[in-house]
């Protein structure tokens, strides 16, 4: 190479190292930090000065409620996909309870059918608790429904996610245990089991023996398939399984919370 095209080159990377360098230099707009009373962009709750989002529908045939966070503590590039994951996931579920009850098209005449009045309604409310870990941030949502039936329905809905704000499965939690759903549904087992043993011994006279609590449980609802234990966060070092009713017993039995070690079950 000669004297010459070696000073082009060295011209051609000085130009570039000024254009790379005046384009680092550009001022990144910072973050907004929401504040009490703004909007969120999906559902449009209001931002409380607890720093949780409130969204509700108080109509004549139905009420609704959702709360959700406004920030996870993470950096905001997370922050903003740990916002919206649970955002849109909060929207869609309340578009298909209206849908699925007819709220969307629902007359007079059909209210009064059903029964509607200002003390019996459709109603759907979603409450949540955060939790943390060293490595993540989960979201516990219990979900309350009534759809008009025999009772209201409750039912989970969590979230967990890494410290950038993507989105965990079980499976990604335990991945260093490759038998880790076999163990988890005999861990989760043997739990549910003595805590029924202990709710149905406390239903008891003093020194009255029940049937035990083998013959009360639903094993299909404790068998390893990922959907049994779906619901799920991690708390500390505790991976908390949450069960609602009806999964694994009768719904006067009411939910469970498994708690296990998590380094049980990831190993």
């Amino acid at each position: 190479m000669t004297t010459k095209q070696i000073l082009y080159s060295l011209g051609v990377l000085v130009v570039l190292g000024v254009i790379f360098a005046g384009l680092s230099s550009l001022t990144t707009p910072p973050a907004v930090v929401p504040t009490a009373g703004d909007k969120s962009p999906i559902l449009g709750g209001t931002l409380g000065s607890d720093g949780t989002y409130h969204y509700s529908e108080d109509e004549e045939y139905y009420k609704i409620t959702a709360d959700y966070p406004a920030s996870a503590g993470l950096s905001p590039a997370a922050n903003a996909k740990v916002v919206a994951t649970i955002e849109q996931d909060l929207a869609a579920q309340i578009a298909t309870f209206k849908q699925d009850s007819g709220l969307n098209t629902m007359t007079a005449q059909d209210a009064q059918i059903q029964g509607i009045t200002a003390e019996r309604y459709y109603a759907l409310a979603l409450e949540y608790r955060a939790v943390v870990s060293s490595t993540t941030v989960s979201y516990a949502y219990q979900v309350y429904a009534d759809t008009l039936g025999a009772h209201p329905n409750l039912y989970y809905k969590t979230f967990v996610f890494d410290r950038e704000g993507n989105l965990l499965a079980l499976k990604d939690v335990l991945s260093n245990n490759p038998n880790w759903l076999e163990e988890l549904s005999l861990l989760v087992s043997q739990d549910v089991v003595a805590q029924l043993e202990g709710r149905l011994a406390e239903s008891l006279p003093a020194g009255e023996e029940g049937p035990g609590a083998a013959g009360s449980i639903f094993a299909e609802g404790l068998a390893p398939d990922e959907e049994n234990f779906k619901n799920f966060v991690i708390d500390n070092d505790m991976l908390v399984i949450l069960i609602p009713p009806y999964q694994v017993a009768a719904y006067a039995v009411g939910p469970f919370e498994v708690r296990l070690p998590l380094s049980e079950v990831n190993r």
